[in-house]
């Protein structure tokens, strides 16, 4: 069952549900919740020669230097918005402004948005589930496979939208996500700088 507006209201409000920082009210749908993107993108560096192995872990990617974070002030110079330049065939690792926790109970479900998808901008590849018991901000794999330089601007940019679906059975507290040494992703601050409480 997904969870309309009325009722997700209900859920933030008994504090199911937590946005940090809280949601504006322009940001909710009908059935979903808008996500602003944050200021922090995360790029994959081309290394000649060398080959990396996913099922080794992420670290990797880091210790070899394949990857390059910036993060965007919130104004430029010219104390304009700054903005990140996705061009055309790039891939880059964003992530949300919201951090988000997600209930026991519940399984979050993260797609992009039809007016960004219209220009050639996905936000997720192969990972929409946000697991019941997530905690913390939603890394975007945002990838523009249109013909066009996408400007994008951190809180002003809603790229993405979460929906929520009811699970048949709350979990126990120990098979939600988080629970197990595994759940690297808990709490992230970075894309690869993986582990719980890692910033």
């Amino acid at each position: 069952m997904v969870l309309s507006q009325p009722t997700i209201r209900k859920a933030v409000a008994s504090k199911k549900i937590r946005f940090d920082p809280p949601l504006e009210e322009d940001q909710w749908g009908e059935a979903s919740v808008d996500l602003r993107l944050g200021f922090s993108f995360t790029t994959l560096q081309a290394i000649p020669n060398v080959k990396v192995s996913v099922a080794r872990g992420l670290e990797e990617l880091g210790r070899l230097g394949f990857w390059k974070t910036i993060i965007l002030p919130e104004k430029n110079e010219q104390g304009e918005p700054s903005t990140f330049l996705l061009k055309p065939q790039q891939l880059v690792l964003g992530m949300t402004h919201e951090s988000v926790t997600v209930p026991l109970d519940m399984i979050g479900l993260v797609e992009g948005r039809t007016t960004y998808a219209r220009v050639g901008l996905s936000m997720h590849q192969t990972a929409p589930w946000i697991q019941p018991g997530w905690d913390g901000p939603i890394v975007l794999e945002i990838t523009n496979s249109g013909p066009l330089t996408i400007e994008l601007t951190p809180l002003i940019d809603r790229p993405c939208q979460l929906s929520f679906l009811k699970l048949d059975k709350k979990l126990l507290k120990h098979l939600g996500y988080g629970a197990r040494s595994s759940d690297v992703y808990q709490h992230q601050k970075h894309p690869f700088k993986i582990g719980k409480g890692t910033s």
